[in-house]
């Protein structure tokens, strides 16, 4: 520990809550949603903290520090020789160059693990204005990523105002997405290049707001996500294309024309949705639908070894093949969305997962009670951003209960869909409420109501 390490991480967090207090105040003024913006921030820094302190002195070490060094190790060498740096940050280096890097820390990451050291890559700018202090670089990590999610936010409450403190709760506070999803991780990046996906999204196509800044947001997200974690994109497309389809569909005022084309064109998508899967088959790597099969297969075998130490979960048995995957796709998805459970905990951060994962349980089953089961999935296809997050967690859900198999990763890789699966129960929940006190079965019958 040096001097920057005590004197840059509360300067830079007082300077960051500074410049965030007075955006956010200059911005109540004429949105009272405002009032989340600080508390979020806020959470979201501790967030990236409180993990930075349980990977120093719970796990005496892991991702985050390895991420840590290698960032360090390459600002290390754009002092020394920035030449070798321009060419390790900008180029392709070989693995045999390692050399290059001249690391003196235990462990870095290179170029043999593609996706890790372009995550490390990303840290790089953030470590040089923060003096190379970890801290100091959690807090700036914290804030850039928080943006995003905020945008998302605003997304959800104006697509259904009136409900703000709920999507605060399922989008800003949920704690093991703030914990994992904040601080000098793979995942902060990845959720928020999600985040950033589906805010373009949002704007470019179901707003038509075709302005430059929403398409780069789009595209800045699907290259991070290509980069980083590709089965993510995966995830996202399905729901995307439905999301366009629909928009489409809701545009066609006569019911019978929509009851005659909505089929053709939701057909449609999901051939275009298939199209261009093939097409990233190449870009997705390991993660390409194959490949995946093929490690979920091994991965089950693996988990049932004893170096584990029972810290695994078992979707069962089937043959590594699209057909044998489907048929586990059910137990796949619950250990996303649920589990750990209670009866799974085996430390204490498994314990405040369980936690988490039991309320999300609950409140599920509570509607699928509430809701009849079969009105429950009726009601996905009542709004294009409730159908979008829904699917998207289902699809994200599959592709990674399907691949992993141990607790201690499954925590960390479930993050991106949490929030948008809350948010989609939420919004069940919101419909679920103000259809009762209308007396009325659908969303578009209360806006005739409100309207007339």
């Amino acid at each position: 520990m040096d001097i920057f390490d005590i004197l840059l991480p509360p300067l830079y967090l007082m300077l960051v809550l500074m410049i965030a207090y007075k955006y956010s105040a200059n911005k109540l003024r004429y949105n009272k949603n405002y009032k989340y913006f600080l508390p979020g921030l806020i959470v979201k820094i501790c967030g990236a903290i409180l993990l930075g302190f349980v990977y120093f002195y719970y796990y005496e070490g892991g991702d985050t520090i390895n991420y840590y060094n290698t960032a360090t190790t390459l600002v290390n060498v754009l002092y020394d020789k920035p030449s070798d740096f321009f060419y390790l940050y900008f180029s392709k280096p070989h693995i045999s160059e390692y050399y290059l890097m001249n690391a003196t820390d235990n462990f870095t990451y290179w170029v043999k693990d593609d996706y890790a050291f372009f995550v490390a890559k990303c840290f790089v700018p953030v470590l040089l204005i923060c003096g190379k202090s970890y801290m100091a670089s959690a807090v700036i990590t914290a804030s850039i990523c928080y943006l995003p999610v905020w945008r998302v936010f605003l997304i959800f409450i104006k697509e259904f105002p009136g409900i703000e403190k709920q999507f605060a709760y399922a989008v800003l506070y949920t704690p093991s997405v703030v914990f994992w999803g904040s601080g000098i991780m793979k995942d902060s990046i990845t959720f928020a290049a999600t985040c950033l996906y589906v805010h373009g999204f949002y704007w470019f196509f179901a707003e038509r707001k075709l302005l430059a800044v929403y398409l780069i947001s789009l595209i800045s997200g699907a290259y991070f996500l290509i980069s980083i974690k590709p089965y993510i994109l995966f995830a996202l497309l399905p729901g995307s294309t439905l999301w366009f389809i629909t928009i489409r569909i809701n545009k066609i005022k006569s019911k019978f024309i929509k009851f005659i084309f909505a089929p053709a064109l939701i057909s449609a998508g999901i051939i275009l949705g298939v199209f261009l899967l093939q097409k990233l088959s190449g870009s997705l790597g390991a993660y390409a639908l194959d490949k995946v099969i093929s490690k979920a297969s091994g991965s089950q075998q693996d988990l049932k070894q004893s170096y584990y130490g029972g810290n695994t979960f078992d979707i069962g048995d089937y043959d590594p093949t699209v057909s044998g995957l489907l048929s586990v796709s059910h137990k796949a998805i619950f250990a996303t969305l649920f589990r750990p459970t209670i009866f799974d905990v085996r430390n204490i951060v498994m314990f405040f997962s369980a936690l988490e994962n039991t309320f999300i349980l609950v409140f599920c089953v509570y509607l699928l009670f509430k809701l009849k089961f079969f009105r429950f999935f009726s009601l996905l296809t009542s709004h294009p951003l409730l159908m979008f997050s829904f699917v998207f967690s289902l699809f994200f859900a599959f592709s990674v209960g399907a691949s992993i198999s141990n607790f201690g990763t499954l925590v960390r890789l479930k993050i991106p869909c949490i929030p948008f699966f809350l948010a989609s129960l939420v919004i069940l929940n919101y419909i679920l409420n103000i259809t009762a006190r209308y007396h009325v079965k659908d969303l578009n019958e209360v806006k005739k109501i409100q309207q007339g």
